[in-house]
């Protein structure tokens, strides 16, 4: 719960930032109802489930503000969300967890980018990422092996069309993705990924921009060498009272391609605090994680994406030394978002993936120059 509280507590300084240092005069409010479906490869029923919800935002415009991450990206507002869904007749995954879960409650800090326009219609592409509330998980339900906690990240995407039917309103129509887990904080956690569907309404206040609009945050706009480390850990199998805590760590150069985009490569460190004992399996078992040693060490190439003080990082990394427990867990991934205090100093909380699961979350400090 303190891991999670710590993403809020970021996620509210982003956006009071955000309303201190980017201040554009028009804003829209949008409502979307929702019709979804649970997505599972695994899943005899897929599309059979009924998922239902609305999304509610209020943006702010910047799509006229002068900075140059603005012009390169094709971002057009930001804001935060709203988002419910109904998950009460989900039907599992070939197990007991059928209509085992709840309601979702959540909030999210979003970016809306236009992609391009056929016409008067824009197509738009609208990430977001937040926490979100659940009703039934693990620990109140033991039927719900997918989520493990009450509070959960939660990152959705929508690509969808507006069209604008006055000055005033627009019409939205669109594709969304949902997912929903905690990190690997508490334990079972195989996380939810959903898909849907949705109409709705985007209200619009067009005033005329009275002065040249710009923040006062620039990000590093050069090649640099950057340095992380940081703190989290892994949920013990069914004890949410137990964490078994690794501290990652990287070392990389970074390659200045634009306000937006670097290419990134370096190594990567991962120490143990707790490693694997054949004999207190239950205790010390952490799936693709598991480790018989207290180091685990490989090399990593990727991409930042810089937004104004965010910056979203993803790499895909090969083991150079890795005696794990379960052999085919070569490669591993990681991605996430840093808050960037200054354009060298940075607040950043880091996944560390094998395949499709999460190992844990690293929440740790980054440091460039």
């Amino acid at each position: 719960m303190k891991k999670l509280s710590l993403s809020l507590i970021i996620l509210i300084t982003c956006i009071t930032f955000a309303q201190a240092q980017i201040a554009p005069e028009n804003h829209s409010i949008i409502f979307k109802p929702v019709f979804g479906t649970h997505v599972n490869s695994d899943q005899g029923h897929l599309f059979q489930d009924q998922i239902t919800g609305f999304d509610a935002a209020y943006f702010k415009d910047i799509s006229r503000n002068s900075d140059n991450w603005i012009g390169f990206s094709g971002a057009k507002s930001y804001g935060v969300g709203f988002i419910f869904r109904d998950l009460s007749k989900l039907k599992g995954t070939k197990d007991t967890s059928e209509h085992a879960f709840g309601q979702i409650y959540g909030l999210v800090a979003q970016m809306d980018f236009q992609l391009f326009k056929i016409g008067k219609a824009k197509i738009n592409f609208t990430p977001g990422v937040g926490l979100g509330y659940t009703n039934k998980y693990y620990y109140n339900n033991t039927k719900n092996r997918f989520l493990g906690s009450p509070i959960n990240e939660t990152i959705k995407a929508d690509l969808g069309m507006e069209l604008p039917m006055s000055e005033y309103a627009d019409l939205l129509l669109g594709f969304g993705f949902l997912h929903i887990s905690n990190g690997g904080a508490t334990v079972p956690n195989g996380g939810l990924n959903t898909g849907n569907v949705y109409i709705g309404l985007k209200l619009n206040n067009q005033k005329p921009l009275t002065t040249e609009r710009k923040s006062t945050y620039t990000t590093l706009q050069r090649n640099s060498i950057e340095l992380s480390a940081g703190l989290g850990a892994r949920g013990v199998f069914a004890n949410r009272n137990k964490s078994l805590y690794k501290s990652g760590l990287y070392a990389g150069y970074n390659f200045y391609l634009n306000d937006v985009i670097s290419l990134k490569a370096g190594a990567d460190a991962v120490y143990y605090y707790t490693v694997f004992d054949p004999n207190n399996y239950g205790d010390t078992f952490q799936n693709y994680g598991t480790s018989y040693d207290h180091w685990r060490t490989g090399i990593s190439v990727g991409a930042d994406i810089n937004l104004w003080r965010i910056t979203v990082a993803a790499q895909i990394g090969k083991y150079i030394h890795y005696n794990r427990l379960m052999e085919k867990a070569t490669w591993y991934w990681t991605f996430g978002p840093t808050f960037n205090i200054t354009p060298h100093l940075g607040l950043q909380a880091k996944t560390y993936m094998h395949f499709a699961q999460a190992d844990y979350v690293n929440w740790g400090v980054v440091y460039r120059f």
